[in-house]
């Protein structure tokens, strides 16, 4: 998840950690002082135990900025800033208000102990006095009344001339459906398919004076083809064939969507086709053949070029993968494993992705096509 709060991490472990030192000012800009890298050390320390703490919240977008941005004030507000989103995130999220009152809790520890290993560096390093300890108080006394407004209702939140719009849309979609397919016995067999989407988009625009600021967050996770389960009468060697006839033709199902196996079917639009003939085809490219089908005679067309080869031998290999794997003996105390083979792979294809978010028009060429592939497979 992008944060768009602004850092430039400097490390506190650096023995070159001190004023006039090249080592810690390197990400300065010109005219920074201790106390500015000071408060950039103790902001990103106090960040880094805030990420620990907050899930989902993360210190990678973080950027340059110079010396003038290191002031209590800005410190602060940024701290503050990164434990009210992380609450917001987590409402979004759908977290009840005790878990908020909980990862508020652990968010107020994390500050403190970042505050409290901060001052143990800085005082090891001989520079917490002066100024920048005063500057180190003022943003713990600032950080800790800005943590505090955040128990008050969102209306009643001084939110210092800052506008923040935060928005979090998801969309979750789950299917399942039942298959049942017959053994030789007359028992049935029950194969249930479940498939599920998620997106989340999220997005924050954040408004301070002439600054604007935001970000945007997409993520999406998609299941499906693999997920069944199987119930009927199946000693464990008839189980296991129908487990794995499922997982087999969920591959055969993904192949379908080949764009060589797509354009063969464009190809040969007109006319039925068996495996013979697609690897006569494949055979003699540049001729016109004539081939035996459904007790009548059709002509090819004519293919004279090497890209033509390949789609109709991927539509070839697919068919003779479909037809060995239907017909496999384990199979064979099924009523009709071609049938139910061809059933199973119809429904992991209409159960793909492709072929949901396809248009209407695109969803019944691929109806179609399965259609064709099927016929010819059982002849």
């Amino acid at each position: 998840m992008a944060i768009e709060n602004s850092v430039f991490p400097v490390s506190l472990k650096t023995p070159d950690f001190r004023p006039g030192a090249k080592g810690a000012g390197q990400g300065m800009a010109a005219g920074d002082n201790g106390s500015a890298r000071s408060l950039n050390a103790l902001q990103n320390k106090i960040l880094q135990s805030l990420a620990k703490q907050i899930p989902g919240q993360s210190l990678g977008s973080m950027k340059r900025l110079d010396a003038n941005d290191f002031t209590p004030e800005k410190v602060a507000e940024r701290i503050a800033g990164f434990v009210e989103l992380g609450l917001a995130n987590a409402r979004a999220r759908g977290a009840s208000e005790e878990q908020l009152q909980t990862l508020k809790e652990q968010a107020t520890r994390g500050v403190e102990q970042g505050f409290k290993e901060a001052r143990e560096i800085l005082g090891g390093l001989n520079l917490l006095d002066g100024k920048i300890k005063a500057d180190v108080d003022e943003t713990e006394r600032l950080t800790f009344e800005a943590l505090k407004n955040l128990e008050l209702a969102p209306q009643d939140r001084d939110l210092v001339g800052m506008t923040r719009l935060s928005m979090m849309e998801r969309y979750q979609r789950a299917e399942s459906l039942e298959l049942n397919i017959t053994t030789q016995s007359g028992a049935q067999v029950s194969i249930q398919f479940q498939s599920a989407q998620d997106t989340r988009v999220q997005a924050e625009a954040r408004m301070e004076g002439g600054d604007s600021r935001g970000w945007l967050d997409v993520s999406r996770t998609e299941q499906s083809g693999y997920s069944f389960s199987i119930q009927g009468d199946l000693n464990p060697d008839e189980l296991r064939a129908v487990e794995d006839l499922v997982r087999d033709v969920g591959q055969l199902a993904n192949e379908f969507f080949n764009g060589d196996v797509q354009q063969a079917f464009e190809m040969l639009p007109d006319l039925r086709f068996d495996v013979s003939q697609l690897q006569s085809m494949d055979l003699n490219m540049t001729r016109t053949e004539t081939y035996r089908m459904a007790q009548s005679y059709e002509q090819t067309r004519q293919m004279e070029s090497p890209e033509t080869a390949m789609p109709a031998r991927r539509l070839g290999q697919l068919m003779e993968s479909m037809q060995e794997r239907f017909n496999l003996p384990p199979l064979q105390f099924l009523a009709n494993p071609m049938d139910d083979g061809g059933l199973i792979m119809k429904t992991l294809v209409e159960q793909d992705a492709r072929f949901k978010e396809a248009a209407t028009e695109q969803q019944e060429r691929f109806q179609e096509n399965m259609a064709r592939l099927l016929d010819a497979v059982r002849q």
